[in-house]
């Protein structure tokens, strides 16, 4: 009888997945903290360009809900020259021009499927941005070239900041400023005085969007420079709710802007060029960011640890 519904079992799943339509995709978990068994954050990216230009819009949306991740990628055949790929970037809210987590997540994919010239450690994605060249390190640690930083609209209001943040005024530091800066997305940095303020901050979305309604974004990073770990330069959250992701546990279109952020004030003294950004532990998924960001302040580096995590097929229906 087990054997006959284990037959039975297996004629049905094999009659639905005839009706479906597949699509594979590898999951990954990028600027991972090898301290940690589970870190990083996740991505999946559907790799296969010939099963991703059947796929449209509003199903590679879905699709994205349905994996609830951060962002979700679609690889597709490029538009421009001297680039791999083509790449779509989903957040379970909308698409988005610019990520860096899917950025690195994806290189990664490609070149294990070796879309991505397996001889060669250097290569460039095609993003709704443009052209961004990507390097590997080393077999797992792939580096992203953001574009020159633009430091944008100073926040003035202290109040109006906390009083989102659900925090105090005391707790946001004044020795620089609240800032706008985009390296292809733009963020509203906040620096505050204790790692213990940090974890404490609970945004309220509605407060949010009223508040931020006609700046350039609505998508927050605080930050401290006291850390978890004594190796790290500076301890941050990044909240965008608006794109359906209510906090993210590692994001590297973030990482740029705060690094051009550190140097440009120098916050940590010394002219420093190099940090390292921990964040996502109040997610209970550590993650590591290293940025370099050189005095010419002509473009920013991003990189980190990627590990493959999963690999499977998405069945849509016809």
């Amino acid at each position: 009888m087990l054997i006959q519904a284990k037959i039975t079992s297996l004629k049905y799943y094999e009659s639905l997945t005839n009706i479906m339509r597949k699509f594979q995709f590898i999951q990954t978990s990028v600027f991972m903290d090898k301290r940690y068994a589970f870190s990083g954050n996740q991505l999946a990216t559907f790799w296969n360009f010939l099963e991703c230009a059947e796929l449209k819009s509003e199903e590679m949306q879905g699709i994205t809900r349905e994996m609830n991740f951060s962002e979700t990628t679609f690889a597709l055949n490029p538009t421009m020259d001297n680039v791999a790929a083509k790449v779509r970037i989903f957040t379970p809210g909308m698409e988005i021009p610019f990520a860096g987590h899917p950025t690195l997540g994806t290189a990664f994919v490609l070149k294990e499927k070796s879309i991505l010239d397996p001889s060669s450690n250097k290569s460039a994605l095609e993003l709704q941005i443009g052209r961004i060249p990507v390097e590997f390190l080393s077999d797992s640690k792939v580096q992203m070239t953001q574009p020159k930083p633009e430091f944008l609209q100073v926040f003035e209001s202290q109040e109006e900041i906390a009083t989102m943040l659900g925090i105090g005024s005391n707790d946001i530091s004044t020795a620089s400023p609240m800032q706008y800066v985009s390296t292809g997305f733009s963020f509203l940095i906040i620096k505050l005085n204790s790692i213990e303020a940090v974890q404490r901050a609970y945004p309220n979305p509605i407060r949010l969007n009223k508040i931020l309604k006609n700046h350039p974004s609505r998508d927050i990073l605080i930050f401290t420079t006291q850390c978890t770990h004594s190796d790290s330069s500076v301890h941050a959250r990044m909240f965008a709710p608006e794109a359906g992701v209510p906090e993210d546990p590692a994001t590297g279109s973030a990482a740029g802007p705060l690094g051009a952020y550190l140097y440009n004030y120098d916050v940590l003294g010394d002219d420093q060029e190099r940090f390292t950004i921990e964040q996502g532990f109040e997610m209970n998924r550590p993650s590591l960011l290293e940025v370099e960001v050189p005095s010419s302040l002509e473009f920013v580096l991003v990189s980190g640890e990627v590990r493959k995590t999963a690999e499977g097929q998405f069945l849509l229906p016809n």
